[in-house]
């Protein structure tokens, strides 16, 4: 019986020993394979915190390039506005009252400007056929001599490209118009003026220490913006090196390169990477030998657990139920275990997806809502200005009877499009709207444009439709076709309306000369959702129709009888679409 005892403990210590040759064994081979990895990564982290510092460095270039070309954008379009044209051509003919208009537009539009960006402090446009300053709150007249100096100081160098430049200490963003295609001589100037406080703000926001310093050069190679210190000071021969020294200390130097803008971003900064890779280094070794002596621990010491079950109710029951479908399960427990954790986790990860599936289809009804929200917002009409000029000119003839006419379509056309905000009506109500605008057209136009709107059919009179789909497809008509013909000239719009078994086809089509290619480029456009402006209207709709009635819905485009373009639109009931 000794002779047994003595030989389990023999059994039990010649384990027990074995078990820490082999803790130790381990240690030792984690201890050299952390010191040689320790040499070997010193180099590998250097290009590693490198090539960080110099994805930061173009991430915050690549932010302020957004924000100054979008900046460009919204420039750009406030050139090409018809307000502009308008003042440059109609300004000195215009009555007071419409010079005042042109004025107020244009304060508003530099408003939008200046508000667009948080790095835009202030924006002027300057009329050189007026004589006129138009700034966000004020309108001065223009001293020759300004324009003159102005002229010569940002246009005497044809080679600089840049968008920024800098004039009379301000960091600016141009835009210009001159008199006709091929002239040099400017009539129009847009000038956006940057606040450099934003930008050095941003640059040492980017800094990875006080110690930092990032500066932004122009097309130019000379500098605009810098976060440096107060009393700090660079020149640009000194930054054309990989380091420099400034304020008796030496730097190193990053660059980020943008064709964009053609500006440069240096970053100088201390390089501290060698103590930045101990630190990692010394951490792994650490963090490697405390893994591996808590995974032998912790595995001895659970070798004399049983496992089993908890492993198969966890893997083979709780997952089995989850890859049917059920994630209303959850793991209970009758008694403390081991894996409560793992049960916990479990269960909270099914609950989450649980959540989740219920949200995104929440979600998706709240987006396909936004998204009519936002489409519908689209559609501004932008005659108001040709109607109440008409209609001056209509009452200045003494022609009464009419301009009652013409007040009362107005009138409801009006009371339509702002009223209320209800995202679908009747489709006799949108017919009704149509035939609204076509008449105030119709008194513009004259004998210009025959219009011909059929009668609906009477069982889809009360059919709810979204709001506003058919009108902006007139006004599309009249804007990009019948105010672009001469005077001696006419053309037709027609409506017409034609059943198909559980749908209703509505056919808006117009004269004019459009070809095959045409038709089909337009068809393309409208199908991918282009954001072109002669064709947004169309696409709006056909979104619009595709959310609401889903995507059976929409627009069709094709070339029409009369030689121009013949959108129509289908109409699904509701025994056809489940609409919601």
């Amino acid at each position: 019986m000794r002779s047994k005892a003595h030989a389990n403990n023999l059994v039990f210590d010649m384990l027990y020993k074995r078990f820490l040759l082999v803790i130790a064994a381990i240690l030792v081979i984690a201890i050299i394979f952390g010191a040689v990895l320790f040499l070997r990564s010193q180099r590998y982290y250097s290009e590693i915190i490198y090539y960080k510092q110099v994805e930061r460095l173009k991430f915050v270039h690549h932010d302020i390039e957004s924000e100054i070309e979008t900046i460009k954008r919204i420039q750009y379009g406030v050139m090409m506005d018809e307000n502009v044209d308008n003042i440059r051509y109609l300004y000195a003919s215009s009555p007071y009252f419409q010079r005042y208009q042109m004025i107020r537009a244009m304060m508003d539009q530099m408003k939008s400007l200046k508000n667009s960006s948080r790095l835009v402090s202030n924006a002027e446009i300057y009329f050189k056929s007026i004589g006129k300053v138009i700034g966000t709150d004020e309108i001065n007249d223009m001293n020759p001599k300004t324009w003159d100096d102005m002229q010569q100081e940002l246009f005497k160098n044809t080679k600089n490209t840049s968008t920024l430049r800098t004039y009379n200490n301000r960091l600016i963003v141009m835009e210009a118009v001159t008199n006709a295609a091929d002239s040099r001589d400017l009539d129009c100037v847009l000038i956006v003026e940057l606040d450099q406080r934003a930008i050095e703000e941003q640059l040492k926001n980017a800094q990875l220490t006080d110690e930092d310093i990032i500066v932004l050069t122009g097309g130019e190679r000379q500098f605009i913006v810098s976060s440096a210190r107060a009393g700090d000071t660079l020149t640009v021969d000194a930054a054309a090196g990989q380091q420099v020294m400034l304020g008796g200390r030496r730097f190193d130097v990053i660059r980020s390169e943008s064709e964009a803008l053609e500006t440069q971003l240096l970053w100088l900064y201390v390089d501290n990477t060698n103590q930045v890779v101990i630190g990692i280094a010394l951490t792994l070794l650490l963090s490697f030998i405390a893994i591996i002596a808590a995974v032998v621990l912790s595995g001895f010491l659970e070798s004399y657990r049983r496992v089993y079950h908890p492993l198969k109710l966890l893997l083979e029951d709780a997952f089995e139920q989850v890859r049917a479908g059920n994630f209303k399960y959850r793991i209970t427990r009758d008694e403390p275990s081991y894996f409560a954790k793992l049960y916990d986790s479990f269960n909270g990860m099914v609950g989450q997806i649980d959540f989740l599936i219920e949200q995104d289809l929440k979600q998706q009804l709240l987006i396909s809502h936004a998204q009519l929200k936002h489409l519908q917002a689209q559609i501004n009409p932008h005659f108001m200005y040709n109607s109440y000029y008409l209609l001056y000119r209509m009452i200045k003839m003494k022609d009464y009877e009419n301009s009652v006419a013409f007040c009362e379509h107005l009138g409801k056309f009006y009371e339509y499009i702002t009223r209320d905000g209800e995202d679908e009506k009747r489709l006799r109500e949108e017919v009704e709207h149509a035939r609204n605008y076509a008449a105030i057209q119709g008194y513009r136009f004259k004998q210009r444009v025959k219009i011909d709107i059929a009668e609906l059919p009477e069982r889809w009179a009360d059919t709810p439709v979204p709001r506003l789909i058919l009108q902006p497809l007139l006004e599309n008509a009249f804007q990009y076709v019948f105010e672009k013909v001469s005077s001696d000239s006419s053309g037709c719009l027609s409506v017409s309306f034609r059943e198909c078994g559980g749908e209703l086809a509505i056919r808006v089509e117009n004269s004019g000369e459009l070809d095959t290619e045409t038709v089909q480029h337009i068809r393309t456009l409208v199908e991918t959702g282009s954001k072109d402006g002669q064709i947004t209207a169309l696409t709006n709709i056909h979104r619009r129709l595709q959310i609401y009635f889903k995507t059976r819905a929409g627009l069709s485009i094709s070339k029409s009888r009369f030689g121009g373009l013949c959108v129509e639109i289908r109409i699904l009931n509701e025994e056809s679409e489940g609409v919601t």
